[in-house]
């Protein structure tokens, strides 16, 4: 795997790119994060780092030291192999063999295996066109500043609408419904990832939840389920998913909800500690009351439960 420096460092230098001339519009940065939010580990901290390289332009001198790190990075694997994939991302899906995007990333992906200096300048004149078009697939005119929003305030119903459009996967769910089932992963993974691991066992129960609560198949189910806990540990906001949560869903909905948080707390070994108090937590942040709580750990078998 490339290391958490370079992939930061990949992620600056196009952003930096995309500061070539200077400007950048509403449309080009939510473009520029949505190829950004594609790389692998970024933590919540290395996020607001790249945000801050989108706040103002970046100069030449500094575009060039990016560029000349990544390039020397090129003789790893590893970090080649994440740089192409990056670059590989800036073909929109529906593009072409012959399209002149796609002849773009081929000379790009020469640039870049070759350690060419003339990557920048390849990229630099189509990168603006090409973030514009990624941008506009989620920020039509009379939709920019909600889907904004979704991506700050609920990144992960904003990473799985990505990735159904690039499987050609589609939930046949009202749009309310499916942030709803986001969230709901989002508050499971959390439960899961309190020890920083989220095991195959608890990934299916996730599974099995969001099939059962939202008719999805196994493959749809599991998609959330992994993009909400690999997000969990880049600094996803649990106060906001629990407040946004809350909000779109009825007590019963929430009590119910409850018993499921403990059927994942359950999934591996028994029952921690730590997996009850942030159940706790949540309920609390849900507004629902000791008893709830104690009628959802019911849930977890008496002998698993180890006295808690």
């Amino acid at each position: 795997m490339a290391d958490k420096r370079f992939i930061l460092e990949l992620g600056k230098l196009l952003i930096a790119a995309a500061w070539a001339d200077g400007t950048l519009s509403t449309t080009e940065i939510n473009g520029l994060k949505e190829l950004l939010f594609q790389l692998p580990d970024i933590s919540g901290e290395e996020w607001m780092e790249l945000e801050l390289y989108m706040a103002s332009p970046v100069g030449e001198d500094e575009r060039q030291r990016l560029l000349d790190r990544v390039l020397g990075r090129m003789g790893s694997a590893a970090d080649k192999a994440l740089a192409l994939e990056a670059i590989e991302k800036l073909i929109p899906s529906e593009a072409t063999e012959g399209d002149q995007q796609t002849e773009v990333i081929q000379q790009l992906r020469t640039d870049l295996e070759q350690g060419s200096g003339g990557f920048m300048e390849h990229l630099r004149r189509p990168f603006r066109r090409i973030l514009n078009a990624r941008g506009q697939h989620y920020t039509e005119e009379q939709d920019r500043e909600s889907r904004l929003e979704d991506f700050i305030k609920n990144t992960i119903y904003f990473q799985v609408t990505m990735e159904l459009r690039d499987r050609g996967i589609t939930f046949d769910l009202p749009d309310m419904d499916i942030r709803k089932l986001c969230l709901a992963a989002g508050l499971m993974a959390r439960v899961a990832g309190v020890d920083h691991v989220v095991s195959s066992e608890e990934t299916q129960i996730m599974g099995e939840v969001l099939q059962r609560h939202w008719v999805l198949t196994k493959d749809q189910a599991l998609l959330v389920a992994e993009i909400s806990h690999h997000r969990i540990f880049r600094g996803l906001d649990g106060v906001r998913l629990v407040t946004r949560f809350k909000e779109l869903t009825t007590r019963v909905e929430r009590q119910e909800f409850l018993h499921c948080l403990f059927e994942v707390a359950n999934a591996a070994d028994q029952t921690a500690l730590e997996e009850i108090e942030e159940i706790r937590s949540i309920a609390r942040g849900m507004d629902l009351t000791h008893q709830d709580f104690l009628d959802a750990k019911l849930v977890i078998p008496r002998e698993d439960r180890k006295g808690l």
